[in-house]
């Protein structure tokens, strides 16, 4: 992000209604903030602040800050946040709203001892206002800082008082950031199942409350939670989600994080092929956006595969590549295995002397890896002399069981305030439409009988030996295809190949063809009813989709349709016959690209 010269054709604005615009979007919420917009304001006012009061650009440093965090730029937000706290301001609020941010982005960057500092600041600033919302943001950011520094007893007691504080004020169950960033902290801790409970209601709260702006972010540590838990299909539904809701928002870092993140579950899966293009496309992305940290861990997972699939050479090359960049780049928890993988290489080079360091640096990586808490049952013994311990564990145990219920008690509470705003919306709505709707009813019924009697006089003229061409019947199958994905319902689909076809069209003339063709369009639609398609892909190969059915609803469908091909006799074709081969599959949600389906669907044909 950078701030350019005005052109002298953009339009004048005085400073007054800059002002007025800047406090317009402060007001807004963060996620719904214009990139573009916010961006082009900012340059109006940060290039020419002499003219403007420190409070105004205060707030324009923090609303660079949240467009920036949405798209995942930590490190431009971060230091926006620290322009925007350097400026000496009066307003209370504006002070506390830069803090809360700065907490926010600390979190994100796992930096807890800062993230402690500043949250006890915010806090001490607000003992006396202790109804204000900044308090309870000060209080979650504390208690994750907390809760990651292994003080669980204290994480516990800021969270009892979180609680405390919604009962208070209801209003605030339906903080979304509030309980994203429980979650987080949880999921750093390694209790993963308490992340994954978290995060469901907070997709469910996010649907309830439609604040989808930043819903990438919900499924990608969904999905991160899926992965630990070794539920990959799950893992890689939610990484897609997250591209795709990152991809419509612009964010390429998150869009590269959900990338890698597909990369890292295909390799789970023995996918090797399909996770190298994921991972090139994150790698790609993470360059150049200048990521060191996710850039080496993508070229990393790059070696791992090529060791994988038998490509040592292009994997040397890599953990090589991967070696020069490590110097100034520390591993997370995921990657130690690269300092085995190094020690191997040496070792088959025979430098031991390398070999050996990177052992040693792999074992100490190990010994210093992040357990997950968990409450262990223990013996009297152990009771008696890790007192302490037990305490702390049992105390951690208390402040999952909160965090749950906190976001239970948010979903539920936003649920039945949602369900009340959308009832007095119907019931205003309704009261004002109440005089339409006769003249709408009358209207509509004479527009459907008028198409009832259009689409009756189309069924009668429409002949019954023609199917869908090959153009229609790829949209058909598109759209069939992502629907049954989209809304979970099953789609059965059939291929039937005509295998002798250019045999037939080399020994026949073009107009016997065409009376077979049509002759066998006849029998397609003659053996299928109103909500199943039948098409032509190529010549001689057709499709049949069965939406809403499974593969055994459909096949008693396919094999009446078989044989009824198998007992025709085409007159014109002398002693030619016609060979038939078939397929019928339902896909699963695991077939994200329908071609590929299909393409596996036509090389498991048989002959009927």
């Amino acid at each position: 992000m950078s701030f350019n010269v005005l052109s002298a054709q953009e339009k004048h604005f005085t400073p007054e209604q800059l002002i007025s615009q800047v406090e317009h979007l402060f007001r807004e919420s963060a996620e719904t903030l214009n990139y573009n917009k916010v961006v082009e304001l900012s340059n109006k006012i940060i290039l020419q602040r002499k003219n403007y009061p420190n409070e105004i650009i205060a707030k324009t440093y923090m609303l660079l800050a949240r467009v920036a965090s949405n798209k995942g730029e930590l490190e431009t937000a971060f230091q926006f946040i620290q322009d925007g706290l350097a400026i000496p301001i009066q307003h209370l609020e504006t002070k506390l709203c830069l803090q809360i941010k700065l907490a926010s982005i600390l979190s994100a960057k796992k930096q807890y001892q800062p993230l402690l500092t500043s949250a006890q600041q915010t806090i001490d600033i607000l003992q006396d206002q202790k109804n204000s919302k900044y308090f309870l943001f000060a209080l979650s950011y504390r208690s994750v800082a907390f809760a990651m520094l292994n003080q669980h007893e204290k994480a516990l007691s800021d969270l009892q008082k979180i609680e405390s504080f919604i009962k208070r004020n209801p209003s605030f169950a339906e903080h979304v950031t509030l309980l994203a960033t429980l979650a987080n902290a949880y999921y750093y801790l390694g209790d993963y199942q308490t992340v994954l409970t978290v995060q469901l209601k907070i997709l469910k709260l996010r649907f309830n409350l439609n604040k989808l702006n930043n819903v990438d972010q919900t499924y990608y540590h969904l999905a991160n939670a899926y992965y630990r838990l070794n539920r990959f299909n799950d893992a890689y539904n939610a990484y897609w989600e997250a591209k795709n809701y990152a991809e419509k928002k612009a964010a390429l870092i998150y869009v590269a994080y959900a990338n890698q993140g597909l990369g890292e579950t295909l390799i789970k899966q023995k996918h090797y092929n399909e996770a190298e293009t994921r991972i090139l496309t994150a790698k790609e992305l993470f360059y150049k956006n200048n990521l060191a940290r996710p850039y080496l861990e993508t070229i990393i997972s790059l070696a791992q595969i090529k060791s994988f699939i038998g490509q040592k050479n292009k994997a040397t090359s890599l953990l090589v590549e991967a070696e020069k960049l490590l110097t100034a780049t520390a591993l997370t928890d995921d990657y130690i295995v690269f300092y085995r993988l190094l020690a191997e290489m040496y070792q088959i080079k025979k430098e031991f002397s390398k070999a050996y360091f990177w052992l040693q640096k792999y074992n100490q990586a190990l010994l210093n890896t992040t357990k997950p808490v968990t409450i262990a049952s223990q013996t009297i013994l152990e009771k008696i002399t890790n007192n302490g311990d037990l305490v702390n564990n049992f105390a951690s145990g208390q402040a999952r069981q909160l965090t749950v219920k906190l976001a239970e008690k948010s979903a539920l509470e936003t649920s039945f305030f949602y369900k009340y705003q959308q009832q007095q919306k119907f019931i205003i709505l309704l009261s004002s439409l109440s005089l339409l709707l006769l003249s709408s009813l009358i209207f509509l019924w004479i527009k459907k009988r008028t198409k009832k009697l259009k689409n009756t006089y189309e069924a009668l003229e429409k002949p019954n030996n023609v199917v869908a061409t090959p153009i229609q019947t790829k949209q058909l199958y598109q759209h069939d295809f992502n629907m049954a994905r989209k809304y979970s319902y099953p789609l059965t689909v059939g291929y039937i190949s005509i295998s002798n076809w250019s045999e037939l069209t080399f020994q026949f003339n073009k107009k016997i063809v065409a009376e077979v063709a049509r002759e066998i369009a006849s029998l397609m639609n003659k053996h299928t009813n109103e909500f199943e398609s039948v098409g032509l892909i190529n010549k001689g190969e057709y499709l049949l989709l069965f939406p809403h059915q499974n593969k055994a609803d459909a096949e008693h469908t396919m094999n009446k349709l078989i044989s009824a091909l198998k007992l025709r006799f085409f007159a014109n074709l002398g002693e030619f016959s016609v060979t038939i081969a078939y397929s019928l599959e339902t896909p699963n949600f695991q077939d994200i690209d329908p071609y590929i389906f299909l393409s596996q669907l036509s090389d498991s044909t048989k002959i009927a």
